[in-house]
């Protein structure tokens, strides 16, 4: 299902994952997992991806030192389109980088930027969500997508809709504002009152429309980038150079927030952002078993728990509730579900400790 061959698409694939240790780790962040199947969330990604556009139109930012990486899972995409950042500064000098690159050739391109570490259940949905996407893009605004909220999760952010756009399409509606990560009467009053959503992180545009956002409310980042387009990728001493002076910002604080001419599409999707192990474990409950290896995994009077074998060590669980096991070939985990958001606390404890060949 193509939208046309002037959409590119980039995968942001940067970021370490500390809440999903121990499978994530510093060498091999989640992105590069596989969780629900044999293809790594990436793969997953890209294959959610391919049919709206052709390999030579996808893109993917992540850390430099995974270049390598990407190209043993991605062959289809060009070296020349995978670019590797020296330090992480976040998904807006992410995302710029790469725009700026597609601007250069053809201003007009409508572009897909997109996490590339989370679920999402239905790619045919998905993929009918952004054409519709792209269709408002098309017209001149910045779009994001949502998802209906299932529950008041503190853990996400929010987008509050506004009033009904007329064109291009009904579907859509002006963003009046975004919340990150409301407290728990917040979340339960935005989930009743049914005109928020969850954000995605997912982000439909023209080239030009974001440079010219960038260059707004992000212009060290806009003039960076374009300088950074004019040269090769392998250029890793300006690249240094260039992004040394950049913000450490997000797409959504840096410029979505600030940005009069949001506009946000509604969707059904089945999705997690798969920020904690318990949504983790919400996701192999409802696709396919809260057990992937049940032959590794013996269990006695257990409840509502994940086992996770990957050591080839037999994991015997008995009298749980609540929980997450993760067992891989040097770490052990441990955890309950209200727990989840800890997983950063203990991580430091290791860096104090000098266990850092954990990490």
């Amino acid at each position: 299902m193509s939208v046309g061959k002037e959409l590119h698409v980039v995968l942001l694939a940067g970021g370490v994952g500390t809440r999903l240790w121990p499978i994530s780790r510093r060498s091999r962040p989640k992105q590069f997992q596989a969780l629900f199947s044999e293809r790594s969330l990436l793969q997953q990604t890209y294959d959610r991806v391919r049919p709206l556009t052709s390999p030579e139109n996808i893109w993917v930012v992540t850390g430099i030192e995974f270049t390598d990486l990407v190209r043993e899972q991605l062959p289809e995409v060009s070296a020349d389109q995978i670019l590797g950042e020296p330090e992480g500064k976040n998904t807006a000098p992410a995302a710029a980088l790469a725009v700026a690159r597609i601007a250069r050739a053809r201003p007009g391109a409508i572009v897909l930027v997109t996490p590339s570490d989370s679920f999402i259940r239905d790619d045919s949905a998905y993929q009918e969500y952004v054409s519709l996407a792209v269709e408002v893009a098309a017209a001149g605004h910045i779009v994001t997508m949502g998802i209906v909220p299932s529950r008041p999760d503190t853990g996400l952010g929010y987008i509050q809709r506004g009033e009904r756009l007329e064109r291009p399409t009904t579907w859509a509606y002006r963003v009046a504002r975004f919340t990150e990560k409301p407290d728990a009467e917040t979340a339960a009053r935005y989930v009743a009152d049914g005109g928020y959503y969850w954000n995605m992180g997912h982000f439909i545009f023209s080239a030009k429309k974001f440079m010219e956002s960038c260059d707004k409310y992000l212009s060290e980042v806009a003039t960076g980038v374009r300088k950074l387009a004019s040269v090769p990728a392998s250029n890793r001493e300006l690249m240094a150079e260039v992004y040394r002076t950049f913000p450490s910002i997000s797409l959504d604080y840096g410029i979505a927030e600030k940005e009069t001419d949001m506009v946000v599409i509604p969707t059904a999707l089945e999705w997690s952002d798969l920020g904690s192990w318990s949504a983790v474990k919400e996701t192999y409950a409802r696709h396919g078993g809260a057990d992937a290896d049940a032959e590794d995994h013996l269990e006695v009077n257990c409840s509502d728990c994940l086992v996770l074998p990957r050591s080839g060590r037999l994991v015997v669980t008995v009298g749980m509730e609540g929980c997450v096991v993760v067992d891989t070939p040097d770490a052990v985990l441990v955890i309950r579900d209200e727990a989840s958001q800890e997983m950063r606390d203990a991580l430091e404890q290791l860096e104090k400790k000098n266990k850092t060949e954990y990490l």
